[in-house]
């Protein structure tokens, strides 16, 4: 199995762990004054304490990260815990391609700190890498 890591700037550590774990159920596991790291849907994100890397403005391009799900079903109940749990969405649920190569469905949430997250389900698992 191979995991996931990614590391991404905080500006308040407190805030981090209460959004990953009411949006996402995320675990926390190690946790210091200047990190936490999270077991986000199986794979490593880690918040660091960095103020002065937290972007102001929220913007898809270039930088968000995600996951692709292998089920529809682990896409709609992310979704649903994402929505009970009043993230913030950057983008509300959306189909893309609709009955063409690469269709998906996709839905984008912001966490404290502006770092933006993609979710997305493809309807034929094919289109990910083509």
């Amino acid at each position: 199995m191979n995991i996931f890591h990614l590391a991404i700037p905080a500006h308040d550590l407190s805030l981090a762990k209460e959004f990953y774990a009411k949006a996402f159920g995320a675990s926390i596991g190690r946790e210091y004054s200047d990190y936490v790291i999270f077991n986000f849907l199986g794979h490593q994100v880690v918040t660091h304490l960095n103020p002065s890397k937290v972007e102001q403005k929220v913007t898809m391009y270039p930088r968000h990260y995600g996951i692709i799900f292998d089920k529809k079903e682990d896409f709609d109940m992310v979704y649903a815990k994402c929505k009970q749990a009043q993230a913030p969405f950057f983008e509300d649920l959306f189909e893309r391609y609709q009955n063409k190569p690469g269709w998906h469905f996709s839905f984008f949430v912001s966490d404290p700190s502006n770092n933006l997250i993609e979710l997305k389900y493809y309807v034929n698992q094919k289109d990910i890498f083509n």
